[in-house]
């Protein structure tokens, strides 16, 4: 290693050890390029590269270091990551075998083996590796959520959840702790604890829709339908080719009776995928609600013999949608219209002649404008009429979703 090719590793080394990845890459980048012979700064530059996202180049990487350097154990665990994460689960799984079979306790091999047989659905082998790495590492955040899920995959619910309580004490964010305890609590209907550990989730990672798709299934399973609605349209947001959450949205919509609005997000839900089953039984639900039995049937006829949507249905629904947009496009003119001119003079309304023996005074009548219950902007939105309320304090009350409405839980 050369003297200026030293300079920048070191260099590189402290960006990395001081959290900044991306100036440490340049660096690695810099030191390889001024010796590129070095395996030392070759193993790093890959696993800066593995860490940055880089799978690709990364894979390149350390495939000729493990060429070069066949018993280089680090660098073929980490090639066996890089596999695991671009999905080529037999590379994978060849390339943790051949770490443990000379080094039965590195702990990346291990801990890349289990989570392949995770994979492959083979939890009860998959144990044995994350209870090894346990003994090694028994504080560890990841290996107390490893451990947790081969539990879960196993039917042991109860010891999953007391290894995810236990990796959340360790590190309170460590989101896929989060997410894995919500997952097994949604499936025991323990709703209020899936509520709150999904919240938390978010907060770590606002852009994924998980987090917000657990909520909604969480705030359905409680009766809270408004509220499932809300975080359901979030996720959508976040991912709106998600056919999952569209339908989840066809559902609520149609519980909470807003029958079209449930047509209209489960016809986008099967253009998006017209093989799924998912969608074709939210239409032909909601086309039910819509006293449509008919084409309902149809529907339903046609999903179970594994045919789409029939054209003439499609013509149906799409009027159907069409007109109610229309319907609320009128009403919505018609709330907003200016009752007068901007010169006339304002007429003061005249008191009845029962206000005027108990001496109160009439107001002038006015109807509170629909509104839609949530404040998030989202792109998919039907406007719907909802029922008018007074507003008072009561009314400001955030609900789960932080949004200045009524919580109706």
């Amino acid at each position: 290693m050369t003297a200026a090719a030293r300079h920048a590793f070191e260099e590189a080394q402290a960006l990395e050890n001081a959290g900044d990845l991306d100036k440490a890459l340049v660096s690695y980048l810099k030191a390889q390029e001024l010796s590129p012979q070095d395996t030392e700064i070759a193993y790093r530059t890959a696993s800066a590269l593995l860490q940055a996202g880089y799978l690709e180049e990364a894979q390149s990487q350390l495939r000729r270091i493990v060429f070069a350097e066949p018993e280089h154990l680090g660098a073929r665990a980490s090639l066996g990551n890089c596999h695991l994460l671009l999905g080529d689960i037999p590379n994978a799984r060849q390339n943790f075998t051949e770490v443990l079979e000379l080094a039965p306790d590195n702990r990346n091999a291990l801990f890349g083996l289990a989570s392949v047989l995770l994979k492959d659905n083979k939890p009860a082998e998959a144990e044995g590796h994350a209870r090894h790495l346990l003994n090694l590492l028994p504080d560890s955040a990841p290996v107390l959520t490893l451990f947790a899920e081969t539990q879960d995959k196993s039917g042991q619910a109860s010891a999953a959840i007391a290894a995810y309580r236990k990796a959340l004490k360790s590190a309170p964010d460590h989101v896929p702790a989060l997410l894995g305890l919500s997952d097994t609590l949604l499936r025991r209907k323990r709703f209020d604890e899936v509520v709150e550990l999904s919240i938390r989730a978010n907060r770590q990672i606002p852009a994924d829709p998980l987090p917000m798709e657990m909520l909604s299934d969480a705030l359905s399973g409680k009766g809270d339908l408004e509220d499932a609605r809300e975080a359901a349209e979030e996720a959508l947001r976040l991912s709106p080719r998600s056919v999952a959450v569209l339908v989840r949205l066809s559902v609520l919509s149609r519980k909470i009776g807003h029958p079209v609005t449930a047509l209209k997000h489960a016809l986008t839900a099967h253009d998006l995928d017209k093989s799924a089953h998912g969608p074709l039984n939210a239409l032909g639900a909601a086309l039910a609600a819509l006293k449509y039995s008919n084409q309902a049937r149809s529907v339903l006829t046609a999903l179970s013999a594994g045919k789409g949507l029939e054209p003439d249905i499609r013509l149906v629904v799409e009027s159907l949608i069409e007109n109610e947009t229309a319907r609320l496009a009128d009403e919505a003119a018609q709330r907003t219209a200016t009752p007068a001119a901007p010169d006339a003079e304002p007429e003061m309304a005249k008191p009845t002649a029962a206000s005027s023996k108990t001496g109160s005074k009439t107001p002038a009548a006015h109807g509170l404008p629909s509104h839609d219950p949530g404040t998030m902007t989202r792109s998919t939105r039907i406007v719907e009429p909802v029922a008018e309320a007074p507003v008072g304090a009561d009314d400001q009350v955030p609900n789960v979703l932080g949004l200045q409405r009524q919580d109706r839980s």
